[in-house]
């Protein structure tokens, strides 16, 4: 197994995917150095701030829990799809109990076993693609037209059929509802939004994406306006600039807009920038703002162009995926990242009102980085999977040769 796992990480099986995944993570430490050594050294007397440290212990256990899921087939994977999801919900669900839960900063997003904390809701993307992925893979055409004679034969012949179709969907809105009363709006949003593009890589209708899209945007409102912080974070997002709301509500964005328009084009240097000095979450959300203003638009090209490698390298594998599963897991993976990375960037640039969304491989946080590389693993396990026409073929050449079953020489 030692073995296996040293050659799965020396020799992936796409390299290139592999290799991308690496230099933004790397990157990523880096950035989170950078924006976090300056209040590290004021605070805790240190130049490596925490969140570089334990980064890069996470760092190392991403890349080998990538390299684990890599190893199991991607057959293996669609099968416990359903299992998967179940135990994702679980943990969710776990966050409630009392003892294992922990809250910070109002929010309990986080289970805590002893030294090991983790945010469910990171992993719980993955296994929504995954799900997603097996149903879809699995599902027959809806027939064009179906005749029914009454109401009666409706309900039987498409109601119900419709109903047991979008038990899926209903899980999943499950989770995401979960999510979002931890609170955490931005993570429910982001899984809706891969969900959304799941149903629509996966066949359904535009009429059913149009209802649902509609249904899930009301929806959203609705939870919007549960909770006061929320109405007002969104209502007082187009008066940020003011005297009012500069040095409150709209303290973050002000200041990650700031930072972006000092970087220029170039950008004022490594090191040089202030906006970790005066963003509370400098490392995490709002990293962006650190690499823009020390590296300029070349810098925030760059990342943006390495990420969107990423996304493109995971759409070309889906192109030459061998199975359906295959090509929904890869392209639901490459949504998840073009969508979390969009927001990230919406965010910080002032498109859209904080909502405490990370970007991939460079915001520090284990339990995103360890979902990233787990979400890579599998995706690896889905590259290196044999054609089926193959196995087909191996299995006629090892029993039959000239018509004759090949007898063994034992």
């Amino acid at each position: 197994m030692v073995k296996q796992l040293i050659r799965r990480l020396l020799a992936p099986a796409d390299p290139w995917l592999f290799l991308l995944c690496l230099i933004c993570t790397l990157l990523g430490l880096f950035a989170i150095f950078d924006a976090g050594y300056a209040r590290s050294i004021l605070k805790d007397r240190s130049l490596l701030p925490r969140e570089f440290n334990m980064q890069l212990i996470y760092t190392i256990a991403a890349m080998i829990l990538g390299a684990l899921a890599a190893l199991i087939p991607i057959r293996i994977w669609s099968r416990y799809s359903k299992w998967i999801f179940g135990v994702s919900l679980a943990l969710v669900l776990l966050v409630m109990v009392p003892g294992l839960n922990q809250t910070m900063s109002g929010a309990t997003r986080w289970v805590r076993v002893g030294p090991i904390q983790i945010q469910p809701s990171e992993f719980a993307k993955g296994a929504v693609i995954l799900f997603l992925a097996g149903a879809f893979a699995l599902r027959q055409p809806w027939p064009k037209r179906v005749k029914v004679k009454n109401r009666f034969d409706w309900l039987d012949r498409v109601g119900m059929p419709k109903l047991v179709r979008a038990i899926p969907l209903l899980l999943v809105g499950v989770l995401a509802l979960k999510v979002e009363r931890e609170p955490d709006l931005g993570t429910a949003a982001v899984i809706l939004a891969i969900t959304g593009a799941m149903l629509w890589l996966g066949g359904v209708s535009r009429k059913s994406l149009v209802t649902l899209g509609a249904i899930g945007f009301v929806g959203l409102i609705g939870v919007a306006t549960l909770e006061p912080y929320r109405l007002e974070r969104i209502t007082n997002h187009p008066a940020r600039w003011t005297a009012e709301h500069m040095d409150d509500v709209g303290y973050q964005t002000v200041q990650s807009e700031i930072a972006m328009a000092d970087g220029g084009l170039k950008g004022v240097g490594v090191g040089n920038g202030r906006a970790k000095h005066m963003l509370p979450a400098a490392t995490t959300d709002f990293v962006t703002a650190t690499i823009a203003e020390e590296t300029g638009l070349v810098g925030s090209l760059a990342v943006l162009g390495l990420l969107g490698a990423i996304v493109a390298r995971l759409f070309v594998l889906a192109k030459q995926a061998n199975s359906e599963f295959s090509r929904l897991y890869l392209l639901g993976v490459a949504s998840w990242i073009a969508i979390q990375t969009c927001v990230n960037v919406l965010m910080a640039n002032g498109t859209l009102p904080p909502i405490g969304i990370p970007l991939p491989f460079f915001s520090s946080g284990g339990s995103s980085l360890l979902a990233l590389w787990l979400a890579m693993g599998v995706a690896q396990s889905a590259v290196a999977e044999q054609p089926q026409e193959d196995l087909v073929g191996e299995t006629h050449r090892n029993r039959w040769r000239n018509r004759r079953p090949r007898i063994s020489r034992a």
